[in-house]
C-alpha cells in the first residue's frame, strides 16, 4: 500500500469516527499513527519518541500535542458505535486514552 493511499485511508476512518480536519489533533494524529507503524516500540514512550518529533515539525509544544490528541480521543470515544464497528472486541471503560487510538489506527491500516 503506497503512503497516499494509506494515508487516504487513515483519514477516511479518523472522520468515520467522528475526527474531522478541523481539529489540530486530527493531523497530529495522523502523524502520531505512522510514527507507530515505522516502530511500533515508539508507543512505550509516547511523550519523547511521538509527541516531541511532531511538536518539532509543527513548531508547537509538546503540551499542545497533547492536548489536541485528547481532544480527538474525546470526540472518537463519544462515537462508540462506530468504533465498535471497525473493531467488534472494543471494550469502552469510559474514556479512550491517545495511546489506544493511535494504535488502534496503526491497526487499522496495518490489516488493510
Amino acid at each position: 500500500m503506497t503512503t497516499s493511499n494509506m494515508e487516504e485511508k487513515l483519514s477516511i476512518f479518523l472522520k468515520s469516527i467522528g475526527i474531522s480536519g478541523r481539529y489540530k489533533g486530527f493531523y497530529y494524529l495522523k502523524e502520531a499513527v505512522f510514527l507507530v507503524l515505522e516502530d511500533e516500540h515508539c508507543l512505550c514512550n509516547i511523550q519523547k519518541e511521538i509527541y516531541r518529533p511532531i511538536a518539532e515539525m509543527y513548531h508547537v509544544s509538546v503540551p499542545s500535542i497533547a492536548r489536541a490528541i485528547r481532544t480527538v480521543c474525546q470526540i472518537a470515544a463519544a462515537n462508540e458505535a462506530q468504533l465498535r464497528a471497525f473493531f467488534p472486541g472494543f471494550l469502552s471503560h469510559g474514556t479512550l486514552y491517545p495511546k489506544e487510538l493511535i494504535e488502534m489506527a496503526a491497526d487499522y491500516l496495518r490489516y488493510q
